[in-house]
């Protein structure tokens, strides 16, 4: 019965552990946070929640004293991560990924641009004020990170084209957006501080072409960039794209040589005496060992060193935790559930999405520009637009910056969580009932 038992026990750790590990865990999270943030601004204890996102942090050196609220530095700080992250994504793809090549990522890249125009369009069609005409920007976005979640909890039944369709359409989304970001939320510019943001990006840029590997070297010029581009007056998290352009993406020790090195280290470990080994006292294999883990790590480039770094962070904590502090709407009598602001957010994403993607797909096919990946469907191709209707982290995150501290905030938030919600489920519905191509 023991034995059973511990079987049971460890079953169960190895599934939670395979759950946690999991691509659609992230996704999980989110929607957690975004649960628990609406109930606890609607209940007795909302006014301890809006305390803790308001709470002041102050950063003082000397003389120097600035004060945020903890929204804020989440929203101009954290966010920062997810955007440098996403910035390593898109210079991999440009590179090695399915980005790389002018013909295989001109379809889904045309795709995303109807994917961005077409909900524009229908949030405009409403009739906005002056102060709420700017929303158009919000259900442009989709939300990368929940909709290759979603997509993987039908992996097994669509074909690889179709994620490889959804994952670079997502990225020139990320692209599109980060533009609109960088020229439509931009303060009054200081150029002194925009200078020196230029000229320390030009100086990652030369340390990369002179051969520097050091991630310590580029964090730190990474985080200085951050504070002039915040000077400035541009959005902070434009600096991130920008700072992970410049991470190198050779290694330090090129593959041949790190074989060739390793394998004389792993010599000297494989003897007859290896089974009585103890590392703890043995001082030539610890050394061995620690080359080889030296080794290993020269032989990984800085870009992937970073990006692998930052994936469990990022998606682990500081997307959730951003979710917690943007998602919390208080309802009361005021609050405007079927606004214009509410419905043109609901109907960009759930509605102009799927149709602007679809229309340029079949456009770009029609005029023999480019095709559908192989094995993909017209039927899938219009279930992944749906579920790129997914705004979610993206779509609060450009709520922040149109609707700033304003009740039009709430309403947009409104009809994110409804957009995305009823996207990821009909998608899904969608994607099951398409049959694979003949």
């Amino acid at each position: 019965m023991k034995e059973l038992y511990n079987k049971h026990k460890y079953s169960i750790l190895k599934r939670t552990l395979r759950t946690l590990q999991s691509p659609s865990f992230g996704g999980m999270l989110l929607v957690l946070c975004v649960i628990l943030a609406m109930l606890l601004a609607n209940s007795p204890y909302k006014e301890y929640y809006f305390n803790f996102i308001e709470m002041p942090i102050t950063i003082s050196v000397g003389s120097y004293v600035n004060t945020h609220s903890l929204l804020d530095v989440v929203n101009d700080g954290l966010m920062v991560f997810f955007f440098f992250l996403v910035g390593l994504e898109i210079k991999r793809e440009l590179l090695v990924g399915h980005l790389r090549e002018v013909r295989m990522a001109l379809f889904p890249v045309v795709s995303a641009m109807g994917g961005v125009i077409m909900p524009a369009v229908l949030y405009s069609v409403f009739p906005h004020s002056a102060a709420t005409a700017g929303g158009w920007a919000i259900p442009t976005a989709t939300d990368i990170a929940f909709s290759l979640a979603v997509l993987s909890l039908i992996s097994s039944s669509v074909p690889i084209g179709l994620k490889v369709f959804l994952t670079t359409l997502a990225i020139a989304d990320d692209i599109i957006g980060i533009v609109i970001i960088g020229v439509l939320y931009t303060s009054q510019l200081s150029m002194v501080a925009a200078f020196a943001a230029i000229g320390l990006l030009v100086f990652m840029y030369l340390l990369n072409k002179a051969g520097v590997r050091s991630t310590f070297v580029y964090t730190v010029l990474s985080v200085l960039v951050w504070i002039a581009v915040a000077k400035s007056g541009i959005h902070p998290t434009i600096a991130g794209v920008l700072a992970a352009m410049t991470i190198p993406v050779k290694p330090k020790v090129a593959f041949e040589e790190y074989l060739k090195r390793s394998h004389v280290h792993f010599k000297k470990l494989i003897t007859h005496e290896t089974a009585t080994v103890n590392t703890l006292i043995d001082d030539n294999a610890k050394e061995s060992i620690f080359t080889i883990g030296r080794l290993s790590e020269r032989a990984l480039t800085p870009l992937t060193k970073m990006e692998t770094g930052l994936h469990s962070f990022v998606h682990y904590l500081v997307l959730p935790f951003f979710a917690f502090v943007n998602a919390g709407i208080a309802f009361s009598a005021e609050t405007e559930v079927f606004s214009p602001v509410s419905m043109g957010v609901f109907v960009g994403l759930f509605i102009g999405k799927p149709l602007g993607i679809y229309f340029m797909a079949r456009l770009t096919a029609f005029l023999k520009i480019a095709s559908p990946p192989s094995g993909v469907t017209w039927m899938h191709i219009f279930g992944a637009g749906i579920i790129a209707g997914i705004g979610f982290t993206i779509a609060i995150f450009m709520t922040t910056l149109v609707f700033v501290g304003t009740p039009a905030a709430d309403s947009a938030k409104i009809g994110i969580a409804a957009g995305s919600l009823i996207s990821a489920v009909v998608g899904l519905l969608v994607l099951k009932r398409a049959k694979p191509a003949s």
